[in-house]
């Protein structure tokens, strides 16, 4: 979040003030009762209304101001990518996006929950971290050690990053059960390299029977009447007679 400009009329010590917010970061000089808190107080206001300022409704106006003068803050900011402008009075409020020039939310109720949501904070979380009055730091003290640890995850938007490692958990796991039942039907690797080995054999086979000019007869096959005999059997046939004679 980065605060733009910060305008007030009649709020608490001014009558009407204008803040420009350059980047990094701003000082805010002045004695005591001159209205620096006040400026804080006026960005908490805006942003989520209520009993966020000290004291009631009619304790924010200008001490100085007619009884039925407007008491109003305008705070512009940058979040996420996009730009908010809040306008709030005692009994009203407007949120305005990107520069539209109808507002979003227009109510003091819809824009306090509207911007908590963007925010990702409540009023008191807010008030706990990002504003911290004088003699207010021992809250985050009071704090066990594990919800200190929550808290900060929290604002800090380390929620959002163990989100996102639980969706890749189950996304992975996905993936793997995917994988396994993708394996389980495929066929056994060692049946089908000794499938590959009795093929290739049986085109050996198949090679040598036509070279010798037998008939090659495929499975189911009936079988020939007469297997005619060549040359080279007959010649064979002879040499195995003499042999026994």
């Amino acid at each position: 979040m980065r605060l733009n400009r910060l305008r007030m009329l009649n709020f608490r010590q001014h009558a009407e003030t204008e803040i420009e917010f350059d980047s990094g970061l701003t000082g805010i000089i002045g004695p005591n009762g001159a209205g620096k808190t006040t400026i804080l107080e006026a960005v908490a206001w805006a942003l989520y209304g209520g009993d966020t300022a000290r004291g009631g409704k009619e304790s924010l106006r200008f001490a100085r101001a007619l009884p039925r003068a407007a008491v109003r803050v305008e705070l512009d900011f940058e979040l996420a990518g996009h730009r908010y402008r809040v306008v709030r009075g005692l009994t009203m409020a407007e949120l305005y996006l990107d520069g539209a020039e109808r507002p979003i939310a227009d109510s003091a109720t819809a824009v306090a929950e509207l911007l908590q949501r963007r925010l990702g904070m409540t009023r008191n979380e807010f008030f706990n971290t990002y504003f911290t009055g004088q003699k207010e730091l021992a809250v985050m003290a009071s704090l066990s050690a594990t919800e200190r640890g929550q808290f900060l995850s929290r604002v800090l938007g380390y929620e959002k990053l163990r989100a996102a490692q639980d969706l890749a958990d189950v996304r992975r796991r996905e993936l793997r059960g995917e994988i396994a039942g993708m394996r389980s039907g495929l066929p056994d690797r060692d049946l089908v390299a000794a499938i590959a080995r009795v093929n290739g054999q049986s085109e050996a086979a198949v090679g040598e029977y036509e070279r010798l000019g037998l008939p090659v007869v495929a499975i189911g096959s009936p079988l020939p009447a007469a297997i005619p005999r060549t040359s080279s059997t007959r010649s064979g046939a002879k040499r195995s007679q003499a042999g026994r004679n």
